[in-house]
């Protein structure tokens, strides 16, 4: 009999190579979160016209040009002159803004430690 349906519980570990796979035949969606691992991702990636977040940096400019991540050589850190999204450092956190820093009406600051300002 031939099979006519074939369902997640009737496939081993391990059965399914990648080059079972088609192009494309997975999607992002179709992925769990913590699925794919480091040592599942290439060396290098290329994150060029990407918003990156949750891995530091911000907006640079220096040897790489105008840059959302960080080197050694991008040692002009670029920021906002306003502030519009409330912020918390915590008492265990450094943080630095150049100014002029504006922080907009609705906006709230919280600095949990010392505060000082140069």
């Amino acid at each position: 009999m031939a099979i006519r349906k074939i369902i997640s519980r009737s496939i081993g570990v391990d059965v399914i190579a990648a080059e079972d796979l088609a192009a494309n035949a997975v999607e992002t969606a179709e992925i769990a979160n913590g699925a794919v691992t480091d040592a599942k991702l290439a060396s290098t990636l290329d994150f060029s016209g990407k918003t990156v977040t949750g891995i530091g940096g911000g907006s640079f400019n220096g040897e790489n040009g105008a840059v959302n991540t960080s080197a050694k050589g991008d040692i002009f850190r670029v920021h906002e002159q306003q502030l519009d999204t409330d912020v918390t450092i915590a008492s265990t956190d450094n943080a630095l803004a150049a100014g002029p820093l504006t922080i907009a009406s609705t906006v709230t600051l919280t600095v949990s430690g010392n505060l000082t300002i140069v």
